[in-house]
């Protein structure tokens, strides 16, 4: 399986990015790594760069973001067989404590809160060392995947 390829259930794709030794496209350009995943449930590290930072000296409040956006979409991709693809529909994100572009690495987790036939929601969370940082939630709609 390439890195891009989307082949296999959930699980086999989680499995095949962590053993990669990092998850594709946008995530990488963060540089995202799989840290854990379980039924509904997934956590993601990312080491904090000086590119990761905003004009406050803080990290990007968009790589917290685009964090919570893929440990959510990890989290569904738990419960997720091969017939089966998703994308999120909406995101909303609190900021609750700045992180110094000095924090080592940040730990997003997330859950599943919500499994439908169509619709899932995820819990999730940034934090670090110092704390939390982010709190959010993210809806995301589950549809057939097209065989090509």
């Amino acid at each position: 399986m390439s890195a891009l390829a989307f082949e296999g259930s959930g699980l086999d794709i989680l499995t095949a990015w962590r053993e990669a030794g990092r998850i594709p496209g946008f995530a990488a350009l963060l540089g995202f790594d799989v840290a854990q995943f379980s039924d509904g449930a997934a956590k993601l590290e990312c080491p904090v760069r000086s590119d990761h930072a905003n004009l406050m000296a803080g990290v990007h409040g968009g790589v917290m973001a685009g964090l919570m956006d893929a440990v959510t979409g990890c989290a569904l991709l738990t419960l997720l067989d091969d017939s089966q693809r998703f994308a999120t529909t909406d995101l909303q994100v609190r900021y609750v404590r700045a992180a110094p572009i000095s924090t080592a690495r940040l730990i997003a987790e997330a859950r599943i809160v919500h499994r439908g036939r169509t619709l899932a929601v995820a819990e999730c969370t940034v934090s670090s060392d110092a704390g939390v940082h982010a709190r959010g939630t993210a809806g995301m709609m589950i549809t057939p995947r097209h065989k090509r």
